[in-house]
């Protein structure tokens, strides 16, 4: 457990939470007992929900890992106070880390990031995590650029399993945003409430970070979608004039069998 402070706001990130930890967290923080329950077990989809003094949030962030050459969806639970954060993690988030990290070395940076309230740490915590899901994207686009290449330049028989991965990548990475919009404007909403409506243009543009990250996922699909036909076409188109290089072949050789 690590907690950075400014002179206003709080926060404390936990990765793998125990027993012990979340049970001391609650009684400090009279944090609402379900609140604190569902702390200690991953949940698979996003929600958020408001215990009169604090909001508990639970996001999902597309992730794209190099070591398993796939994506997977990685959840980042919050318990919003006015002035103090928790983020509740049940695996390694290094981006996470290193921001926390960041902030923790620089005073001003941290001032500025944390601002007079949660709220405004929250926007920075989101939005560096969206533009993370931003980044993975954009090596993806590259590849898909690639791909490209390949199918267009006599190499579609080796890509056919390219494109079928990265169509799964994408289906994972939409799986984990498509159910996020209704939350995040349920967040903005509540968030209006909780910290007035100085906040609203912050949580305004967390809408328009997401929106962005689904629409280059959206579009990412349409591009191999459109890649894997092409390919299935050029493919199918190839295996056609083996079959009359064969057949005619087949017409030369059939009557010297015969006749022999």
């Amino acid at each position: 457990m690590d907690k950075v402070s400014s002179k206003h706001v709080s926060w404390i990130n936990i990765d793998k939470p125990t027993d012990s930890i979340i049970n001391d967290l609650e009684k400090k923080y009279s944090i609402h007992p379900l609140a604190a329950q569902e702390l200690l077990v991953e949940t698979y989809r996003p929600k958020v929900e408001d215990f009169d003094d604090h909001l508990y949030l639970v996001l999902h962030f597309p992730v794209f890992d190099p070591k398993r050459k796939s994506s997977f969806s990685q959840e980042i639970d919050f318990i919003i106070f006015p002035y103090n954060l928790i983020t509740v993690h049940y695996e390694a988030v290094p981006q996470l880390d290193d921001f926390q990290q960041l902030l923790a070395g620089h005073e001003k940076l941290r001032e500025r990031t944390f601002g007079m309230s949660s709220g405004h740490l929250l926007y920075h915590i989101i939005s560096q995590l969206f533009r993370v899901s931003q980044k993975d994207l954009d090596k993806l686009e590259a590849k898909v650029k690639n791909i490209e290449e390949k199918v267009f330049n006599g190499r579609e028989r080796e890509v056919l399993r390219e494109i079928t991965n990265m169509r799964r990548d994408l289906l994972n990475f939409q799986k984990a945003l498509k159910p996020q919009e209704t939350v995040l404007n349920s967040l903005a909403e509540r968030g209006k409430r909780f910290f007035g409506p100085d906040v609203m243009p912050y949580f305004n543009d967390i809408k328009g970070e997401y929106i962005q990250v689904r629409n280059s996922v959206e579009d990412l699909r349409e591009m191999l979608d459109s890649l894997y036909d092409s390919n299935i076409s050029i493919l199918s188109a190839n295996s056609n004039e083996i079959m009359k290089v064969l057949t005619a072949m087949m017409s030369l050789v059939l009557p010297i069998t015969l006749i022999a």
